[in-house]
């Protein structure tokens, strides 16, 4: 019961989210497309097709993509956003419903060189059947997300093939696994898995001696675990093995993905796995340990709990997809460490940001071929946490004499605002902290990042997506978290950098009211890059900070800025797809070249 309870307060506080942009934007579609994106962790920020394509007599339909041309992976969106669905009924959807829906954006992929000749040019929807047709002999993998305000109650895994196509992968992204991602960014999962009883398996490790005194942070232990363990754990328990605050969604990349399948493939190459791949390293809160000979410092590991996947992502992956696909993983073995924590319960910090900040260490500097977020990595550093204090305690100016009533929220963990709200009771609690922290006043880490790289003139860093601006963000600000001596961040900091947010919404408000059609995010990035370039001498951040707002003045003037950038991004492309070339400084040169003289003089 308490777990529909949590369901339906999580479902309620979602759409009256996305009822509120839905009001503003005259969509649902889109808002609720993006909110998902945001919490899906991808390498590459999506492309938004705006109209989204829809061919209903041929059933075909992509509501956004994003092409890694250096790993060969397209990534395809479609969403599914059914009208009825409400917090009593909590509606589902069935594998065959996934599986259509999936198709739909298969038969864009399938149908991409006739597409070229029926789609307008001036749409996304273009660039994406360019993409196709161009990159079709060298694409490896491709992703196809099913978005869905439903629950995937069945989760059974939507098997796809697309001819030419090594990997096919199709992920279902319904409301119950952002709920279960918030949930588990905020602590360690305590679920217990015991691999005697449930795999009829053990697995033994050496612990690592700590001649250290005092208070422990944590146990090591190292050693191997068979590769089949490993895979049956992950076919059971799923994300809840990756589901932490740093964390890389297990997604067996087309280029290691093959290296690896190749080598379990052979028999002679399967039983050297151990000495080709890097292993994984691992966390747990405790264990059940069974010493295996008095004085020999090896362990019998009988079961974990809360034991967390925090590097080696993509090995689990790739031996999980080879464990499904029926290749033999006998006498594979897989070199595994894993660290116990031992965070103090009696010291006052936070328990979960203790173990937080281990976490983060541990995965930062071990040695992995899994990516690792930079956001994620960087999310417990000073400079994150000052912000975040900053955020928590400084008022937003009120007007006509009024006392302040409202802050901004930054999120320094991802979903950190819905489980700060539903830790409340609903009715008064619930509604006191909205009103004090507003849904519209809530900034993400990369959000920020992409805000403060627009404003300082990086806006192709910014068309790059969330990880880039994020790093380029942090590197830039690198005398406030890394060094010997750091600086202090003043009031005045955290107040531009917020200003910075409000010139970004601004622009994206009159971007929205315009209608200008494609390319949305990259004339945001760029018109607010052109703005500050011209007339940044004009505009005070403090003032705008003290304002919560640029002034009207400026409307007209970002209105001439954005249609012209629209203008510059499809002319200056060519025959280059304009999103990529968007995300090339020479872009960003060249339109400062070619219409500055043009724009400097409106006011």
């Amino acid at each position: 019961m308490i777990e529909t309870r949590q369901r339906k307060d999580f479902l309620l506080d979602f759409m009256e989210e996305l009822e509120e942009k839905a009001i503003k934007t005259g969509s649902y579609q889109v808002p609720f497309l993006e909110k998902m994106i945001s919490f899906m962790d991808r390498p590459d920020d999506p492309e938004v097709l705006i109209p989204p394509y829809k061919d209903t007599a041929k059933n075909i339909a992509v509501n956004a993509y994003s092409y890694d041309d250096e790993n060969q992976v397209l990534d395809l969106y479609v969403a599914d956003y059914n009208f009825e669905q409400n917090e009593e009924d909590l509606l589902t959807i069935n594998m065959t419903a996934v599986a259509e829906i999936a198709n739909r954006a298969k038969r864009f992929v399938t149908n991409a060189k006739s597409l070229l000749q029926t789609i307008d040019h001036s749409l996304e929807a273009y660039d994406l059947a360019k993409v196709i047709d161009e990159e079709m002999e060298n694409i490896n993998e491709i992703n196809i997300f099913v978005v869905t305000n439903l629950y995937y109650s069945s989760n059974k895994p939507v098997e796809m093939a697309i001819p030419g196509i090594e990997t096919v992968n199709v992920q279902v992204w319904d409301i119950d696994r952002v709920q279960q991602l918030i949930t588990s960014e905020q602590a360690v999962e305590t679920d217990y898995i015991d691999f005697e009883r449930d795999y009829g398996e053990t697995f033994e490790m050496m612990f690592v001696p700590d001649p250290s005194s005092g208070v422990k942070e944590f146990d090591c232990y190292v050693g191997y675990i068979s590769a089949e363990l490993l895979a049956k754990a992950y076919d059971e328990w799923g994300q809840k093995l990756v589901e932490r605050n740093v964390r890389s969604f297990l997604q067996a990349r087309g280029g290691t993905n093959k290296g690896i399948r190749d080598t379990l493939k052979d028999p002679f190459q399967r039983k050297m796995f151990v000495a080709y791949n890097n292993g994984i390293s691992t966390v747990a809160r405790t264990g059940d340990f069974e010493l295996v000979k008095d004085g020999v410092n090896q362990y019998k590991i009988k079961g974990l709990n809360g034991w967390q996947i925090v590097n080696g992502g993509q090995t689990t992956a790739s031996i999980h997809k080879a464990y499904k696909d029926g290749i033999s993983l006998k006498d594979v073995y897989v070199q595994a460490k894993l660290t116990i924590l031992q965070v103090n319960e009696f010291v006052s910090k936070d328990q979960h940001l203790l173990e937080d900040e281990m976490i983060s260490r541990i995965s930062q500097y071990a040695n992995t071929q899994n990516k690792i977020n930079k956001s994620d990595l960087l999310a417990n550093t000073r400079f994150m946490s000052d912000l975040e204090k900053f955020s928590r305690n400084i008022w937003i100016p009120a007007k006509d004499g009024r006392k302040p009533e409202s802050k901004w929220y930054f999120e320094r963990a991802r979903g950190q605002y819905m489980v700060d709200i539903n830790r409340r009771k609903r009715g008064k609690e619930q509604t006191d902290f909205k009103k004090q922290y507003p849904k519209d006043k809530v900034l993400t880490k990369v959000d920020l990042a992409k805000y403060f790289m627009s404003w300082e003139g990086y806006p192709h860093v910014s068309s790059k997506g969330g990880e880039e601006a994020f790093k380029k963000f942090m590197d830039l600000n690198k005398s406030f978290w890394s060094g010997s001596t750091q600086d202090k961040i003043t009031l005045s900091v955290y107040q531009k950098l917020i200003a910075r947010a409000i010139i970004n919404q601004r622009v994206k408000e009159i971007v929205d009211e315009m209608k200008l059609g494609g390319y949305k995010a990259n004339v945001i990035y760029y018109a607010v890059a052109m703005l500050h370039h011209l007339y940044s001498e004009q505009i005070d951040l403090i003032s705008v900070w003290e304002e919560q707002t640029l002034s009207e003045k400026w409307d007209d003037i970002i209105r001439i800025i954005a249609d012209k950038t629209l203008s510059y991004l499809k002319e200056s492309a060519g025959e280059r797809n304009v999103t990529q070339w968007a995300k090339q400084e020479a872009c960003w040169i060249q339109f400062k070249e070619t219409c500055s003289q043009e724009l400097k003089n409106l006011i």
